[in-house]
């Protein structure tokens, strides 16, 4: 018999997942009880007591939780596609229940000491989360050739979930980016969990105690101070899918624009 979570994986492979996002998978279906397409409604539920319980005995985080049974949801929902099964075992998940924080984005004044006697591939790294939004494996994954400067784009080949999108450059973005080179733009090849905590600890060392998320939340709070809209905002962010002709949309579109402007100004 095949091994359904490999195939599971390499089906996701071919979807062009990140290694990270296949890696954190195949943790969490590897350990459900075996065979994973059998297991009976009480071997899942004491899975998931035991999943609410760290190693030192201190209960692991509401999101951590909830990733886990998304991804077994995923799971057997490929699996029901396929004919394996005929239910989803994660239905006899509870809820979880997860605060929403309010957005805390890197006020301007920490933004502008951090970034202006940065080194030049840090301050690139910092420029592309906060003043164009890009995650963390957004910002591994750009060459300088993504750059457009004449139709005014950024193109990011592989955001999450594999999906292109396309990315106003700003005048703020540019000069904090600087002259154009080869290769990456951070200047090194870089996994997303390797630029996450560069981020943090240059910005720590610099008495600035944010995130690379926080970067990018302070993107998504200029461009919907500017625009007021949540739908362009989404879409800069890639919270939705463009195809190739988006590329030059986004060019001409006066709300994008009048966005990653605000985005790409500190101060």
């Amino acid at each position: 018999m095949t091994d359904p979570i490999a195939d599971h994986l390499a089906d996701l492979r071919r979807a062009r997942y990140s290694r990270s996002a296949l890696t954190t998978r195949e943790r969490v279906l590897r350990s459900l009880p075996d065979p994973v397409l059998d297991v009976t409604r009480e071997q899942v539920q004491e899975w998931w007591r035991d999943r609410g319980t760290r190693a030192d005995g201190q209960e692991r985080a509401a999101s951590s939780l909830s990733q886990d049974a998304s991804h077994v949801r995923a799971f057997f929902r490929w699996a029901m596609q396929q004919g394996l099964t005929e239910r989803n075992a994660a239905d006899w998940l509870p809820r979880v229940r997860q605060k929403r924080p309010a957005a805390r984005p890197v006020p301007e004044a920490d933004l502008y000491r951090a970034i202006h006697d940065a080194p030049d591939d840090m301050r690139r790294t910092i420029a592309l989360a906060a003043m164009a939004g890009l995650r963390s494996a957004e910002i591994a994954a750009i060459d300088w050739a993504d750059l457009d400067p004449p139709n005014g784009v950024l193109w990011v080949r592989e955001g999450k979930g594999a999906k292109g999108r396309s990315v106003p450059l700003s005048a703020g973005l540019l000069a904090a980016l600087g002259d154009p080179g080869e290769g990456r733009i951070i200047g090194r090849e870089a996994t997303p969990k390797a630029v996450s905590q560069a981020i943090g600890r240059y910005l720590r060392s610099r008495g600035v105690d944010y995130t690379a998320h926080k970067l990018r939340a302070r993107y998504a709070t200029r461009f919907l101070e500017a625009t007021g809209d949540l739908a362009a905002a989404a879409e800069a962010l890639g919270h939705s899918d463009l195809s190739s002709i988006g590329r030059y949309v986004v060019a001409s579109s006066d709300t994008m624009r009048r966005g990653a402007e605000a985005a790409g100004r500190i101060g």
